[in-house]
């Protein structure tokens, strides 16, 4: 079961970690990482079956999200 392994609700922590490339971030474009202003880390836990995973999810001002990518591991 996916957990909310951290969250970023500060515009500029939240484009530092959306332009953070692989494998400790996402690795967003830069025109992803611009419009960011909020980013959550959501990922596997380590009982979990199968792989472990991280996905990032890139949110706009007005709350949408404007990008998601799924990392393997830890």
């Amino acid at each position: 079961m996916p957990y909310l392994v951290e969250k970023h609700n500060d515009e500029e922590s939240a484009k530092r970690a959306a332009k953070t490339n692989p494998p400790l971030g996402p690795g967003f474009p830069e025109e992803i990482v611009q419009r960011t202003v909020g980013l959550e880390i959501w990922g596997s836990r380590f009982g979990d079956p199968g792989g472990d995973w991280c996905d990032f999810l890139a949110f706009d001002a007005d709350g949408a999200l404007i990008g998601e990518r799924r990392i393997s591991g830890h």
